[in-house]
């Protein structure tokens, strides 16, 4: 979710309960819509009109290709509360070490342990930021060949409300400040 304070140009992503992901200014969100970049040639492709996306809920994002569902530390405790474990409870039952950050574990068939029977999350509420950001990743954004890739997994790509390209820069840059405080909260280094 986003909102903005039209008197002062400040914008927020809203991350776990009462933490903001990230503070930004309109002219923080210009620079990375545009970047270094002097053209709108050199835009990335999605800053001309912007993308469609809406969830439908359907939890497709929750399974399929391995890969790490990472968590900060804020929200492991926040997790860990919504299914009323202590820290360590969930570390032992549903996070995996096997990546380079504390990540959620998948099940034999790649499915997040937090999609339940019903393909809903089961911590929706206080899910990580890494998931909140879907789809607008780095590396979906990098191409329209990358984001098409992807929408053939997803509905809810290119269809439902149309997001600014403003609006999917601060998620871009929420995700990519994700990334930074994962590595300094947990002391190890981006690759």
């Amino acid at each position: 979710r986003r909102s903005s304070d039209l008197g002062t140009g400040q914008f927020s992503v809203l991350g776990p309960p009462s933490e903001k992901m990230i503070d930004m200014t309109s002219q923080d969100i210009e620079g990375i819509i545009s970047g270094p970049r002097r053209t709108a040639q050199e835009l990335p492709w999605w800053a001309c009109g912007g993308l469609r996306f809406g969830c439908l809920g359907c939890g497709r994002c929750c399974h399929g290709a391995s890969g790490g569902i990472f968590m900060r530390p804020c929200e492991e405790r926040c997790i860990a509360a919504a299914l009323c474990l202590t820290a360590e409870q969930l570390r032992s039952r549903f996070e995996t070490s096997r990546w380079r950050f504390p990540s959620l574990k998948e099940t034999g068939c790649g499915r997040c342990v937090m999609n339940g029977d019903d393909g809903r999350c089961r911590v929706y509420a206080c899910r990580p930021v890494e998931c909140r950001t879907w789809p607008f990743w780095p590396e979906l954004l990098e191409s329209p060949q990358a984001w098409q890739a992807a929408a053939r997994r997803c509905p809810g790509m290119d269809s439902g409300p149309l997001w600014s390209p403003r609006r999917i820069a601060v998620v871009l840059a929420a995700h990519e400040d994700y990334v930074k405080k994962l590595s300094r909260e947990w002391g190890k280094e981006v690759r």
